[in-house]
């Protein structure tokens, strides 16, 4: 970047997480934040609803749309959660750990399967019905479930005996359903993971193994499905969780057996990848990339596919706003992982099942806490170098912000502004900007006077319980 003297250079103040390979090539990132109308705006904060079990965490959650009603499970027993968001237990799995995939057909039946077993909830009749499973002499260990045009598609677990096996399954009474068909993934020896609606392509499904994918049709007849034979996908899936669908697109983690994971997202026909070289190497960096989750989430215009790799050792969340086609970062209050497992869109409002705990809880870009406390809002922008590496002298940096908005708390909002001279390897001391409260907002918030340096990167972080709306911003250099 060339720098002239007095020259005002644009700060991205409004900016995603680029994800530079090395801190040195680029280290911007947002946390908690997204862009809309090319303003830096507040990502969806989040508010404990009800609690339903102290005894264990958020498996799954699924919204009937027929019923009328969410069915959720946390730990081994099964919730029904009315428009009263009362929960009222309806049944129990014998399993008390691990994702648990739901899905309902037109008959008033709810298919829940856990990896071990598959269930039966009626809901009509109120029955909550283990199914025994099998194939041939041995048990089938349902993986996944998806419903297709009348029937449970089900998947095997890892740990099935025929796991390259998937099923095609129907209602049998008003508590069980039958097996009507099996296939096997064709293309690489692999386990058939996962079957799934493909969207926009009402007659196609995808099945995938942990390094390959095939896509079927359903033909009618006795076989009901068949496998397109000019098209594979020479990638599989690395969490069955991390698999999610809107009504445009899916997305999942992807490997083969000759790569590391990436992200991969489908229309129904393409299959392309969407994470980029750098996102690609932090994921190369994760430690247990099947201890994963994802889902698809759409508000104010935009629709986000947000992923979490919630071990210990990797403690990462992250979205790709369709919208704009841009990635950040998400924390919780601790810039730990951001707690949501799934959601569903209820009533009017989403709420998500917690990895974390047994809370049903709302989330919306109007709540602008994480469960009352403050969201750790941060951006790291572009770093300002001359072309011939020479020295110049910073400034005033200043950027548009809303003031006035955010004075109803006690605590009075401000910005946080550290600067990096060293090629982002580390950041200075903090200067803080308390915002100006109402009748004095259309004062400008700028810092004056920063020093020179021939690498010159500025961190901001806000601090409040109400939100921030920020627009560009521009260093002055001499």
């Amino acid at each position: 970047m060339q720098v002239q003297s007095g020259q005002d250079i644009p700060i991205s103040v409004v900016g995603s997480s680029v994800f530079g390979r090395y801190p040195k090539i680029n280290l911007e990132k947002t946390y908690n934040l997204f862009i809309s109308d090319s303003w830096l705006v507040n990502y969806p904060g989040y508010e404990k609803t009800v609690e339903i079990s102290t005894q264990g965490v958020g498996r799954g959650i699924f919204n009937s749309i027929r019923g009328a009603f969410i069915l959720t499970v946390v730990g081994s027993i099964v919730y029904r959660i009315n428009e009263d968001l009362v929960p009222r237990q309806v049944g129990a799995i014998k399993t008390v750990t691990g994702d648990v995939y739901i899905d309902e057909n037109l008959a008033t039946q709810i298919c829940l399967v856990d990896g071990v077993d598959a269930y039966i909830y009626n809901y009509e009749t109120g029955t909550f019905t283990a199914q025994n499973l099998t194939f041939g002499a041995d048990p089938v260990l349902p993986g996944y479930v998806c419903y297709h045009n009348t029937f449970f598609l089900i998947a095997s677990s890892e740990d099935s005996v025929n796991s390259e096996n998937w099923y095609v399954y129907d209602r049998d009474t008003d508590s069980t359903i039958v097996q009507i068909n099996q296939f096997s993934i064709q293309n690489k020896p692999d386990d058939s993971l996962l079957v799934s609606r493909l969207p926009g392509r009402g007659n196609n499904i995808i099945v995938m193994g942990s390094i390959s994918a095939e896509v079927w049709t359903q033909v009618g007849g006795v076989n009901n499905y068949s496998k397109i034979q000019s098209f594979n996908i020479d990638n599989g899936i690395v969490s069955v969780s991390t698999f999610a669908s809107s009504d445009t697109y899916a997305c999942w983690l992807a490997q083969n057996e000759k790569n590391s994971p990436f992200i991969v997202v489908s229309n129904g026909s393409d299959f392309n990848r969407i994470s980029s070289d750098g996102i690609d190497h932090l994921l190369d960096q994760i430690s247990y990339p099947e201890q994963s989750t994802a889902f698809f989430y759409r508000r104010d215009g935009h629709l986000f596919y947000q992923i979490t790799f919630y071990n210990e050792d990797d403690d990462l969340s992250l979205v790709y706003d369709f919208t704009t086609q841009k990635f950040f970062h998400l924390s919780d209050q601790d810039l730990s992982y951001y707690p949501a497992r799934k959601v569903v869109y209820f009533g009017e409002d989403t709420y998500f099942v917690s990895i974390n705990d047994g809370f049903l809880r709302k989330m919306d870009t109007e709540i602008t806490t994480y469960d009352g406390e403050e969201i750790p809002r941060i951006r790291i922008c572009n770093t300002v170098r001359k072309e011939d590496s020479d020295r110049f002298r910073a400034g005033m940096f200043t950027f548009w912000i809303e003031q006035g908005e955010a004075w109803k708390y006690i605590t009075a909002p401000r910005v946080d502004m550290s600067i990096s001279k060293n090629g982002n390897a580390s950041f200075g001391n903090v200067v803080s900007k308390t915002l100006n409260p109402e009748g004095q907002y259309r004062n400008q918030i700028r810092w004056w006077r920063m020093g020179e340096a021939n690498e010159f990167t500025i961190q901001l972080r806000f601090w409040g319980f109400d939100r921030f709306v920020c627009s560009a911003g521009t260093l002055t250099v001499y």
